[in-house]
């Protein structure tokens, strides 16, 4: 037989840190959105339009991405 090892701290059962998930949750809403909006900005300079159309777009759609990211992620058991 193998010996189980248990942990010695009874924290370290906890798993990951709430404020390690949601400071991680913030920084992927910040990279996606970064993205978006730099993605959105060469392709308004790329086809020559006066109005950011794919800025705009690219940007609204990261925030519902990242909202329903962030949804997902809270809602889950683990």
């Amino acid at each position: 037989m193998e010996p189980t090892q248990h942990p010695s701290n009874p924290k370290e059962k906890q798993g990951v840190k709430p404020y390690l998930k949601y400071s991680g949750l913030a920084f992927q809403m910040i990279v996606v959105m970064s993205v978006a909006a730099i993605g959105g900005r060469k392709l308004d300079a790329y086809f020559h339009n006066n109005t950011p159309w794919w800025t705009l777009g690219l940007l609204i759609v990261a925030v519902f991405a990242t909202v329903y990211s962030v949804i997902v992620s809270l809602t889950r058991k683990n």
